[in-house]
């Protein structure tokens, strides 16, 4: 355990009242909030020369600790990585075909990999990596996170490695394998009889009485500053940077560590902007876009961003994606209007019919929660939200291997047969009309 408090490297800073936080030590022993005005959203800030991001640039990473000077740890010896974050962005051309058949657009579709993740394979690592360095390099060896299950799932892992105990809380509806996933690692698991918001609000109980700390969730300084580096790697690896995002949100850390990544490097790339945030949610969980449609038929009037719906145990089939009770949306509703972007609902009916297509046309297999991010794709091209040689990066999170459920419903090729006769040779092509049928069709 490191015992350094005073250094110079980095401070945070409450994003209400200002005050300046000097360490990660402090930040804990304060509860993770500001001690002037009481706010959780504080966010890290260095002291750093940006001239060597360029250069840093120029180099491929094996890991988002890549980019060391601009993270929030002191010695390198205290990182716990699996390789997370230096996931590739891959052009995926039938999205493109289809764009130019169908709408005559020319556009360029990438799509960023974080089902290659070396942790869990999930959008979570990078933040699990973060926190287990930190906590490694500070001395914590108790935490406890609410989570619908991928976070839980990576803070286990990489918790465990960093020899923390975590205590996770998840909701009645979570994953069953997430479950295992996390006992497997020796965590302890607390499933709430109740939604995502009963687990927080136990877990928060449990916080309290123990004195461990808790993870703050979407505005955590700590995953923040982890998935910030998605927009050093996009700079790396993209001709140009995206005019369009898209992303399936829950709570919506993504959008607001892409804000601060380039709020942070702005002198360096002026020129650099918020790409149009298009996020979505199923309409089994969906609260986020009935404020936005609200607000939209509205004029959007003062105050729209602090009017949300509260889901109570909303039912779907993406429990990762579970949030009812979206706190962040007064942040993520500012960052999608100013950028000019919206929020889009996707029918659960079409997550199986899009793994279907992107396993036939790409060879992925995304995770049901990749899928509603795939399928806000077609919503938004029927929606005239795209433009015409606009650059769109669309950020997909699990792989199957995290809903196996949700796998055995992509069967569809399989013949039952008791006779050597009753099997014929077979040509994929067939397939391919009444895939994209199914994904098309309201």
């Amino acid at each position: 355990m490191l015992r350094v408090k005073i250094q110079h490297k980095y401070h945070l800073n409450c994003t209400q009242c200002g005050h300046e936080t000097p360490n990660f030590w402090t930040w804990f022993e304060q509860n993770q909030q500001c001690p002037e005005c009481g706010s959780k959203h504080s966010e890290v800030w260095y002291n750093r020369r940006y001239q060597r991001l360029s250069r840093k640039m120029k180099r491929k990473p094996d890991s988002f600790w890549h980019y060391f000077p601009f993270l929030p740890l002191l010695r390198r010896r205290h990182i716990i990585s699996r390789g997370e974050g230096a996931v590739p962005v891959e052009q995926w051309s039938f999205l493109e075909e289809f764009a130019r058949k169908n709408y005559d657009l020319d556009i360029n579709v990438h799509v960023y990999r974080n089902d290659l993740n070396g942790g869990t394979g999930t959008f979570k690592d990078p933040a699990a990596s973060m926190a287990a360095s930190l906590f490694n390099e500070i001395g914590i060896k108790q935490y406890c996170i609410a989570s619908t299950g991928n976070s839980a799932t990576a803070y286990a892992k990489y918790l465990s490695m960093a020899g923390v105990n975590c205590s996770v809380f998840m909701p009645e509806d979570a994953i069953r394998t997430s479950e295992a996933t996390i006992s497997s690692y020796g965590q302890q698991v607390f499933r709430v009889m109740g939604d995502y918001t009963k687990a927080k609000e136990i877990a928060a109980g449990y916080a309290r009485l123990h004195n461990i700390p808790m993870s703050t969730g979407n505005i955590d300084p700590i995953r923040v500053e982890a998935k910030k580096t998605m927009v050093f790697e996009w700079l790396r690896q993209m001709d140009k940077f995206p005019d369009v995002y898209i992303q399936a949100v829950s709570g919506g850390t993504g959008p607001i560590a892409i804000d601060k990544g380039i709020r942070e490097i702005n002198h360096l790339w002026p020129e650099l902007k918020n790409p149009r945030f298009l996020l979505v949610q199923s309409d089994g969980c969906d609260p986020m876009v009935q404020a936005w449609e609200k607000a939209e038929s509205a004029g959007f009037p003062e105050g729209y961003e602090k009017e949300y719906p509260v889901i109570d145990n909303p039912q779907t089939e993406v429990p990762t994606l579970a949030t009812g009770n979206p706190a962040t949306y007064p942040i993520l509703a500012g960052l999608v209007r100013k950028s000019g972007g919206a929020f889009l609902r996707m029918r659960e009916k079409k997550l199986v019919p899009v793994g279907k297509l992107t396993a036939y046309e790409q060879k992925v297999i995304p995770g049901p929660a990749s899928a509603v991010c795939l399928a806000g794709f077609f919503i938004a091209l029927r929606k005239n939200l795209i433009k015409n040689g606009e650059t769109v990066l669309i950020n997909i999170g699990e792989g199957p291997n995290r809903a196996p459920l949700f796998l055995e419903q992509m069967i569809y090729t399989t013949h039952n047969v008791n006779h050597v006769d009753q099997c014929e040779p077979h040509s994929i092509d067939d397939y391919r009309a009444q895939l994209w049928n199914d994904v098309l069709e309201d």
